[in-house]
């Protein structure tokens, strides 16, 4: 950790006033379900310190503007609620296990009791970056890693009848795009039994037994 003047979101630095009377990651936390919820347009400020529990002054000598929160908001919710996908991830012992394991935890956040549906990524700043490059590019480095990180863990477990299928590249990049489906349709309204569907039927076709019909490939 470095010994620098402590600096706002502007970059300015911090005066010596009175210290913060609320807790920085708890009040952020509160603005990613706002922003989960409403989406950005339809997050106002005072939507967003209502829910923080500060005034508009502390928002903006904490995170900067309403955008710069997004942002942080962004990485927080990939720092909490994103890893727990991958953690469900590692979990697996074998691919098709782990991919199983990915998609479920997937749904549980989309679905979760206390959470606005969808993904605050996928279902929220996606719509956001229509009219914002720098977060298009930094959605797409994202995604991208999420792309590298599946792909590692295909590539270190898979059996030789898997690499016979699949690049684990190209897997990744299937399995990370089923997310993006569940987290939309949970969104609109789809139930936990049409998801588990949805999963069921790609794990099923990704990784079938070397005995059923779909794991044949005619001559």
């Amino acid at each position: 950790m470095d010994t620098e003047t402590p600096k706002n979101a502007q970059g300015r630095p911090k005066g010596r006033g009175r210290p913060r009377s609320f807790d920085p990651d708890a009040a952020l936390d509160a603005a990613v379900l706002v922003f989960w919820e409403k989406g950005y347009d339809g997050t106002s400020v005072a939507d967003l310190t209502s829910a923080m529990g500060i005034n508009r002054p502390s928002l903006y000598a904490t995170y900067g503007n309403k955008r710069d929160l997004f942002i942080q908001a962004i990485d927080r919710y990939a720092a909490t609620y994103g890893s727990r996908t991958f953690s469900a991830l590692q979990s697996g012992t074998d691919n098709r296990t782990a991919i199983q394991r990915f998609f479920e935890a997937s749904i549980d956040c989309a679905l979760a009791e206390g959470t606005p549906r969808g993904c605050l990524i996928n279902t929220v700043a996606t719509e956001a970056a229509e009219t914002d490059a720098d977060l298009r590019d930094k959605l797409a480095r994202m995604f991208e890693q999420t792309d590298v990180a599946i792909g590692r863990r295909m590539a270190e477990n898979r059996t030789s009848y898997e690499s016979s299928r699949h690049d684990p590249d190209e897997l990744a990049q299937m399995a990370h795009s089923v997310t993006h489906s569940i987290m939309t349709r949970a969104r609109a309204g789809a139930s936990r039994e049409d998801l588990n569907k949805i999963a069921t039927s790609f794990v099923s076709v990704l990784f079938p037994s070397p005995e059923s019909p779909a794991s044949r490939v005619d001559a």
